[in-house]
């Protein structure tokens, strides 16, 4: 055994593995990065997590560097829960700690999985209404932060979360806590990281007050631009900072959530157009009936799935060009028909569209499945590498126009999904990343994708976060660049947590670590 992992074998509850063949299963996420770590670590203490990090931290003040990196269930899709050095797998640290139903806080492990969650709150008639798989663990929900198909109803992981406790780079404990500016003061002053940290960040607000609040309509999760959400007349938060920061200040270990109320069950409608101009004014509609959630999918999604035996009933025989569109609705039943029969009314007949009712209720739910069947369903592989996308609906009609030419440039099709309501895209094009033309075609794919959606005044990281896959295609403005360098400084000196991601991130090291293989997991949006 190496002697870093005995030495730490000796010193945490945990597990630390060197064997290969256990290093080999943690090589890749779902993006399209490859990356063999030398140790995995397995802390099952919030201790555990400290000594992990002081040793790492301790290496690197003696110059020799061991990259950290935190991972959940391995569900980021920008190559951030990858590394070359030490990764510290959270799968331990999955206790829901405690639940008070009275004041609505649940207490949980950063480990702990958004289904596993939901299964513990459910019973208390509680819920977090978040759109993500089931095995996303809540601390790779707040790393990522993506801008989930209900997110605008409810306001997505940002709006659930309360506090936090983080393990900083030194091995540190920081709580995080609304404070008003006279308790800020009293945080400023002291020589410990969290001291500095609290200071810096005070400062920062003020230097950079202009970036902060330039009015901008593009939602934008890249490097640290929470940050803009720190601070406001009268209190003070560092929790913002912590969502899309994708483990790169600290790690977090322990949360504590505000859950919502469970809401009753989702009525959906399912509608066809052959045009994209149609479907945009019928989604423009139902956005003002306060939908749970508002889909589009390129017919070309659906009809592969038909192909490969997903057929629910509510399906056409056969699907022409053109989009679909599903519209949920979660209010109490009599309010979701009565805004599905406004939806029937607003549609012309020669619409096809279809309404749940009880005899189709399980076909509405294969629905997922359909798209799922796609994702999996290709000669190569249907890699996340530009997914997550923002793009204004005023924009969209003229963007899925100029993404038809991109699909001619490049000789791939190019079918999209996304959610209306939040501006958030994806497409997937059929990559065989065992081929270096392949990897080739991926890198210039990323770049175009990019340059498209910026000319339509969207972002690639308006759903998401750069991870190392996004950040090929970014070009930040300098003074926005600064800022980020020096929130990553003052948290992590060393550059030792995600040192290869978000602001770190280099094009020749990236690319160097394109995977070459199929990633034989279940694709799942």
């Amino acid at each position: 055994m190496d002697k870093i992992a005995q030495y730490l074998n000796q010193n945490i509850v945990g597990n630390v593995f060197d064997k290969l063949t256990i290093r080999y299963a943690f090589d890749g996420d779902r993006s399209i990065i490859k990356n063999i770590p030398d140790l995995i670590a397995v802390p099952e203490t919030t201790d555990d997590v400290r000594k992990l990090l002081r040793f790492a931290n301790q290496l690197a003040n003696r110059g020799t560097r061991l990259p950290v990196v935190v991972r959940g269930n391995g569900h980021d899709k920008t190559g951030a829960a990858t590394t070359n050095g030490m990764l510290i797998s959270t799968r331990k640290l999955n206790k829901i700690q405690e639940i008070d139903v009275r004041s609505r806080l649940v207490r949980v492990q950063a480990g702990a999985t958004l289904g596993q969650i939901n299964s513990a709150l459910s019973l208390f008639g509680l819920t977090l209404p978040i759109a993500a798989h089931e095995h996303e663990t809540i601390g790779g929900l707040i790393s990522n932060c993506y801008s989930d198909d209900y997110a605008v109803k409810y306001g997505g992981i940002l709006n659930f979360v309360d506090r936090a406790e983080v393990t900083l780079v030194n091995g540190d404990l920081l709580r995080t806590e609304i404070v008003s500016h006279h308790a800020l003061d009293r945080k400023k002053t002291g020589i410990n990281l969290e001291n500095e940290i609290y200071r810096t960040i005070d400062r920062l607000t003020n230097d950079y007050e202009a970036i902060l609040k330039r009015d901008n309509k593009v939602i934008d999760s890249v490097g640290y631009s929470t940050v803009s959400l720190v601070k406001n007349n009268k209190t003070f938060d560092l929790l913002p900072l912590l969502f899309s920061a994708q483990g790169t200040l600290g790690v977090i270990t322990e949360v504590i959530l505000h859950p919502a109320v469970l809401r009753p069950h989702t009525h959906f409608l399912m509608a066809n157009f052959k045009t994209i101009r149609p479907s945009i004014d019928f989604m423009n509609f139902t956005k003002n009936l306060k939908p749970l959630m508002v889909n589009i999918y390129d017919n070309r999604i659906l009809k592969t799935a038909v192909e490969n035996g997903k057929k629910p009933q509510i399906f056409p025989h056969r699907f022409g060009a053109g989009y679909t569109v599903l519209v949920g609705f979660d209010d109490k039943p009599r309010t979701a028909k009565k805004k599905i029969r406004e939806c029937l009314d607003f549609l012309p007949e020669s619409i096809r569209v279809v309404a749940e009712d009880n005899d189709n209720t399980n076909d509405f739910a294969e629905f997922h499945n359909a798209v799922t069947n796609f994702l999996n369903s290709s000669k190569g592989e249907r890699a996340p590498i530009v997914d997550d996308t923002f793009v204004s609906s005023e924009h969209l009609a003229k963007f899925i126009t100029e993404l038809e030419q991109l699909e001619n440039d490049f000789d791939v099709e190019l079918p999209f999904f996304g959610s209306f309501t939040s501006n958030n895209y994806s497409v997937r094009p059929d990559i065989k990343f065992d081929q270096i033309s392949g990897r080739q075609f991926a890198l210039k794919f990323i770049q175009a994708y990019a340059k498209l959606v910026e000319e339509h005044e969207g972002s690639i990281t308006g759903g998401g976060p750069e991870g190392c896959v996004k950040a090929l295609a970014l070009k930040l403005p300098e003074k926005e660049l600064e800022l980020f360098k020096e929130i990553k400084q003052v948290f992590d000196p060393n550059n030792i947590l995600g040192s290869d991601i978000k602001t770190g991130a280099h094009n020749v090291t990236t690319i160097r670590r394109l995977r070459a293989n199929y990633n034989h997991g279940i694709i799942t949006k």
